[in-house]
């Protein structure tokens, strides 16, 4: 049993948060917690333990968490974010298996005769031989290892960046540029499941879930912590930008998707205080509850991410940190809106 009562986590604020190479630059996931920044709080939980991360995302956490032993859960709703954190945690130790895998998809591409191009809500985005081969590709999407989606998905990020001259950020996209540039999506695919490879042994379980039902699947006080960035409050849209482009791809129902997430400002609070009452239920006595957030300006006023998050919980505080922003591209829209935006993070005790 992970022992939580004494631990007094030291946070450090760090300049930079950006960490390029490694597994976490396969998709430009939106809200996605820094890398480096999770590590500073996960090695300072006792190895074993069960981490739980009812708001995963591209599973930064869950996968961090195996660098130390620990065995991670990850919850999301949005399919996407399922596809991403499982890839992350679940690839395998032989690059070879992976490189006959993603060829073999390919080869298999290039010989269909039959098949089913995109819709042009999706394919408006590409030059026409690069959604060509996207399509081509899609349609094996199904049958993919779970690293190779991930790859797959991120792949067709890039490609559309490309496509419009590299204008896009790697985060946000922008306006279509004409004439559409050729970018050859077999070979991006290739380099993209050779530049993330980086496998971590571990156990790690990722479920497409509610965190408002969280207790449908995790066993009741079975975590020793929870350790999340939840969604953001100003409701920032998971499934736009990129996703919409790939939920397009691949014939999801994004409006349905996007409907079941916690993503309505007017139902924020009660969302939030269901997936509190659903983390008292699979805690652990003295298990220990750590939420980062940020400061967000809401209707012309600036809310305090950790107070309000606090007002909801259940648990026990124990401590309450906070500092800038640093290193990062909010600092940009702060200078737009003439804010000054504070981060928290708050760890309750149950």
């Amino acid at each position: 049993m992970a022992q939580t009562e004494n631990i007094e986590f030291v946070i450090k604020e760090l300049k930079s948060v950006n960490n390029p190479n490694s597994v976490h630059g396969i998709y430009p996931y939106r809200g996605k917690i820094s890398a480096l920044d999770a590590d500073q709080i996960l090695k300072q939980i006792p190895k074993g333990s069960v981490v739980l991360d009812p708001f995963c995302g591209s599973g930064t956490i869950v996968y961090e968490g195996l660098k130390y032993g620990h065995k991670t859960i990850g919850i999301d709703l949005n399919p996407i974010a399922v596809f991403l954190a499982k890839g992350k945690v679940n690839i395998p130790n032989s690059f070879d298996s992976i490189q006959t895998e993603v060829i073999a998809l390919i080869e298999n591409a290039k010989t269909l005769s039959k098949y089913n191009m995109v819709k042009e809500s999706a394919s408006k985005h590409f030059h026409e031989d690069t959604i060509d081969e996207i399509s081509r590709v899609s349609v094996f999407f199904e049958s993919m290892s779970d690293y190779v989606k991930a790859c797959f998905l991120g792949t067709i990020c890039l490609t559309a960046r490309g496509c419009n001259h590299y204008m896009w950020t790697s985060s946000t996209v922008g306006k279509d540029i004409s004439p559409k540039r050729y970018i050859n999506f077999y070979e991006k695919f290739i380099q993209k499941v050779k530049k993330h490879f980086y496998p971590l042994n571990g156990n790690s379980t990722i479920y497409e879930l509610d965190a408002r039902k969280l207790s449908e699947k995790i066993e009741i006080e079975s975590v020793d912590y929870v350790f999340t960035s939840p969604p953001y409050f100003d409701c920032l849209d998971y499934t736009a930008y990129y996703a919409k482009i790939i939920y397009d791809i691949l014939e999801f129902d994004r409006m349905k998707i996007r409907e079941g997430l916690i993503q309505t400002f007017k139902e924020y609070e009660l969302d939030m205080k269901l997936v509190f009452e659903e983390l008292y239920k699979v805690c652990k006595k003295d298990a220990k509850i750590i939420f980062v957030v940020g400061d967000k300006k809401i209707h012309g006023k600036l809310i305090n991410g950790g107070e309000f998050f606090n007002s909801l919980s259940p648990f026990k505080n124990v401590k309450f940190l906070e500092r800038s922003y640093t290193g990062t591209s909010s600092q940009i829209f702060d200078k737009l809106n003439d804010t000054k935006r504070k981060e928290q993070i708050v760890i309750w005790e149950k």
